[in-house]
């Protein structure tokens, strides 16, 4: 079999050459669509919605902070994982989303849902997308 085909390439030099240039050709191809990265990200989606409400202790803003925004994020699709800490005067509520969720998508929706929170006055929230712990965008 072997010994045939190299029979066949030695007799049919161009077609073996022009396999050749064609496969090399595809190489380099192939080749400059590969994207590189040093670090390739291989994190999920998260949105982390960061509200603060000074001057008030950490019960304080688990009751009237974290607690209603959980409930307002709980219906958001896609969601994998919701994790909340509550310090003075700060509430930090995390919601990791399926891989491939798109950022924006999932800032979106958090958005729109943090719009049914019933949230005390002087409390400022500010979501902002996270991929491996970067914010995609500030608010």
């Amino acid at each position: 079999m072997i010994a045939r085909l190299l029979r066949l390439a030695l007799h049919q030099r161009l077609v073996s050459i022009l396999i050749g240039v064609l496969l090399v050709g595809l190489g380099v191809w192939a080749f400059s669509q590969l994207s590189i990265e040093a670090y390739p990200d291989i994190s999920d989606t998260q949105v982390v919605v960061v509200a603060q409400y000074p001057g008030h202790a950490a019960e304080e803003i688990e009751q009237q902070v974290s607690v209603p925004v959980e409930r307002a994020l709980n219906s958001v699709p896609g969601v994998i994982a919701r994790r909340s800490r509550t310090i003075f005067g700060l509430s930090v509520v995390e919601l990791t989303f399926e891989y491939g969720t798109n950022d924006y998508f999932a800032r979106q929706v958090v958005l729109e849902k943090l719009r049914d929170a019933t949230l005390p006055d002087g409390v400022a929230h500010c979501p902002s997308t996270t991929k491996a712990h970067r914010p995609i965008a500030p608010c």
